[in-house]
């Protein structure tokens, strides 16, 4: 139950069954995101996102095509992990979407593009981070298990 009483259930979707639209709004944002990006990506963004918010519990949710030992070495550290340099360099921005999204310059985009990674997927790549951002923290302000 989440520590919301008009919420009957464990998981996101439930608590934004609560908000008239929010939940198909939602959906929406993720069916274009993982329509738009590997989900691989999405899984390392998502994994990433939840350690660095300190929320390790939530790993396993988001894992989704990650080995789970991999998954949680991910959270713990990902610079640690053997990685492609595209795989460095989106955990890289996503690390400081996460924790300084202030500070991110062209220069961090430029690092984005030199690794590889062309516009659209950069794109794709700061809106899954700012939706991870969002569903993890609402999850644990909630007490539920994210999407």
């Amino acid at each position: 139950m989440s520590r919301l009483r008009m919420v009957s259930g464990k998981s996101f979707d439930d608590l934004l069954t609560v908000a008239p639209g929010a939940l198909q709004a939602d959906i929406e944002m993720r069916r274009q995101i993982q329509k738009g990006i590997n989900s691989r990506w999405y899984a390392l963004i998502g994994v990433a996102v939840a350690g660095l918010l300190r929320c390790e519990r939530f790993v396993d949710d988001l894992r989704g095509p990650l080995d789970k030992s991999f998954a949680l070495q991910l959270a713990a550290d990902w610079t640690k992990l053997p990685l492609t340099d595209e795989e460095k360099a989106v955990l890289s921005y996503t690390e400081k979407g996460t924790l300084d999204e202030a500070s991110v310059r062209q220069r961090d985009v430029e690092a984005l593009r030199q690794a590889g990674v062309a516009d659209r997927d950069i794109l794709l790549i700061a809106t899954a981070i700012a939706y991870h951002n969002y569903s993890i923290r609402m999850a644990a302000a909630f007490d539920v298990i994210p999407c």
